[in-house]
């Protein structure tokens, strides 16, 4: 017979800062399923529509705090919220506010005027927040979990290069001082951490979690076949100059074009330059030979088909899609990031490379020009399989 705490479940409290897009949400639809096997599992989503979680997780979101989700949702998502004219009139009033004051302290002060969340076992912040130069402040589920939450352990998760997401030594030992653990996605991102927080705070790495069936099922009707008439290459990710760089497609695209090469390049994933991509693209005459295909449910199928995977982003704290192409079997050219020999192995894998257009360039040339070197990537990635054991383990450790 068991007794107390062996017949409940810990009780989990994860927050994130919304639903949407990007490489969190898909980190944390990966985590859930982990948690949810062997915890009691509450989600609470800071801003944003939460339509498409609630119809995928029934029953374990909880609200965020009103004044918090008003302030910082959308007008277009507060139109779809209960009480959409009460919230629409704080995000007018925290809007005049912010030309006044700084946005972190107006998310502080929301914080504050919340009311607690409740006592949990364990409660992790999962999405980072973000500084911009120009003194804008974006996030709010750090303060939320230290300061409205009850729990012995507190863990918080940082997605992205410290130094991008806008951290100084001032602003991290400030924000996760009173945090019980700290957990980089990358090798990477740790050292960056703990140098900026000049030994004060230590990180512990665990890698995003992906889901490997899901991945393989969904293009396992898709049969990879060479055609040496023309040179497959496929890019996909959130469309922004931001970080992301996709305006490089276009620009590598043309000089492909003018050095006499044939392929066909597919840009799979929606964001706020995919009007300009497709424009410049026009303009470039490259409608034959790149295509904009916008947001997929199902990128892999375009993945697998391809003969190259690019990556043209500037900075990645730790990059899901590259792991998704290896787990399809489609080599790699990436940019180096710190993190990028995480996840290729330079040479055995796939390619790292420089961030400019004319170093991506010549690397993609050399791909076309020896298909030979891609054939014995693909041998080789067989070989070194994706695993999430090893995460899976430390998630279990940390939550307890």
């Amino acid at each position: 017979m068991k007794y107390g705490s062996e017949m409940r479940k810990k009780k989990i409290l994860v927050i994130n800062q919304h639903f949407s897009t990007g490489g969190i949400k898909k980190s944390l639809e990966n985590l859930l399923p982990v948690l949810l096997e062997k915890y009691e599992v509450k989600v609470i989503f800071i801003s944003g529509n939460t339509q498409e979680f609630d119809e995928k997780y029934p029953g374990i979101r909880i609200d965020s705090p009103f004044l918090l989700s008003s302030a910082l949702s959308s007008l277009k998502e507060i139109r779809m919220m209960k009480f959409s004219m009460v919230r629409t009139l704080i995000k007018v009033i925290f809007f005049a506010m912010s030309k006044l004051i700084k946005t972190e302290s107006l998310v502080n002060l929301a914080v504050d005027l919340s009311t607690q969340l409740g006592e949990y076992d364990c409660v992790i912040s999962y999405a980072h927040d973000n500084w911009f130069e120009n003194g804008a402040f974006y996030g709010g589920g750090n303060y939320l979990a230290i300061k409205r939450t009850k729990s012995r352990n507190k863990i918080s998760w940082v997605h992205g290069e410290p130094k991008t997401i806008g951290l100084n030594n001032e602003r991290l030992v400030r924000t996760y001082k009173d945090f019980d653990h700290v957990v980089a996605v990358s090798e990477a991102v740790k050292a960056q951490f703990e140098s900026l927080s000049e030994g004060k705070i230590r990180c512990e790495r665990i890698y995003n979690l992906l889901d490997i069936e899901d991945t393989l099922n969904k293009c396992k009707d898709v049969v990879y076949e060479e055609d040496f008439s023309i040179f497959r290459i496929v890019t996909v990710g959130r469309l922004s100059k931001v970080a992301k760089r996709i305006d490089k497609v276009n620009e590598i695209a043309k000089m492909l074009k003018e050095h006499g090469y044939r392929f066909k390049w597919t840009v799979v994933g929606g964001g706020s330059e995919y009007e300009s991509c497709v424009r410049i693209c026009k303009e470039y005459g490259l409608d034959s030979m790149v295509e904009y295909v916008g947001n997929q449910d199902n990128p892999y199928i375009f993945m697998k088909k391809n003969d190259l995977f690019v990556l043209v982003s500037d900075t990645e704290a730790m990059s899901i899609v590259i792991n998704e192409a290896l787990i399809v079997g489609t080599p790699v050219l990436t940019t180096d990031f710190p993190a990028a020999n995480e996840s290729i192995i330079d040479g055995v894998t796939g390619f790292i490379t420089g961030k400019d257009v004319n170093a991506l360039y010549q690397k993609i040339a050399f791909c076309i020009d020896n298909r030979d070197v891609l054939r014995r990537f693909r041998d080789n990635i067989k070989k070194h399989p994706y695993s999430n054991d090893a995460a899976i383990k430390s998630i279990e450790s940390l939550v307890g």
